[in-house]
């Protein structure tokens, strides 16, 4: 039987071979997400693949949670089945499962519509000041973003208060972003929430919604 010998170059080889096919997979994966923060080429694969090294624990606070829970989210209920899958690019930050039907979406854009000028004049679209492509709600005069929807895949940013943020994630409604806290200026509370899949799921959301309204403009919307 041949022994086997030890070949540095081609031991070399085979690792960049490895690493090339992982990363067109990867960038080819991460481009499949949509637009997003960073520019939608190698130079911002690059850097949201260096960016997957700081990300925090999406699930935990980076300290511990003071405040009160808004009186609206009290009995949020447990959200129903697993968390979906998140991918692992922490730019932009989607969801890969879950993704709500178009009816479902129309149902979603009219929860934020509602915000826009209408039950809350504190309020307006405007673009989002990380995303940069998508609009946002942001509070008049200090651009303060409240929330905003991913059309690529139907889930949303919000900005919470820490005792809510930290309610909805042990929910089951959402997670932090792995770069809050940490990068852009994002809040530690800046908080994914998943994509609805059901008009129950709609009105939990309105509610996490109400929620960072109140945390961000200080007043309750009307019709609450």
């Amino acid at each position: 039987m041949p022994q086997f010998r030890y070949s540095r170059p081609l031991a070399i080889g085979a690792l960049a071979a490895a690493a090339s096919i992982w990363a067109a997979r990867d960038y080819r994966a991460w481009r499949a997400l949509g637009v997003g923060g960073l520019p939608p080429n190698i130079g911002g694969w690059v850097q949201v693949t260096v960016m997957r090294f700081r990300s925090r624990d999406p699930l935990t606070s980076l300290k511990p949670t003071d405040g009160a829970v808004s009186r609206i989210l009290l009995d949020l209920p447990p959200r129903d089945g697993n968390r979906p899958t998140v991918a692992p690019h922490p730019v932009p930050h989607r969801v890969l499962d879950q993704q709500p039907t178009a009816h479902m979406r129309g149902e979603l854009k009219a929860i934020f519509d509602e915000f826009a000028g209408l039950t809350s004049p504190a309020l307006q679209y405007r673009t989002s000041r990380w995303e940069k492509h998508n609009d946002a709600l942001r509070v008049r005069g200090d651009g303060c973003e409240v929330g905003h929807i991913h059309p690529t895949d139907g889930s949303m940013h919000m900005t919470l208060n820490p005792a809510d943020a930290q309610l909805v994630v042990e929910r089951g409604w959402g997670e932090f972003h792995p770069l809050a806290g940490i990068r852009f200026n994002l809040p530690e509370t800046y908080t994914l929430i998943y994509p609805p899949r059901t008009s129950a799921d709609i009105n939990q959301i309105r509610r996490i919604l109400i929620a960072a309204v109140i945390d961000a403009t200080g007043v309750e919307p009307i019709q609450v």
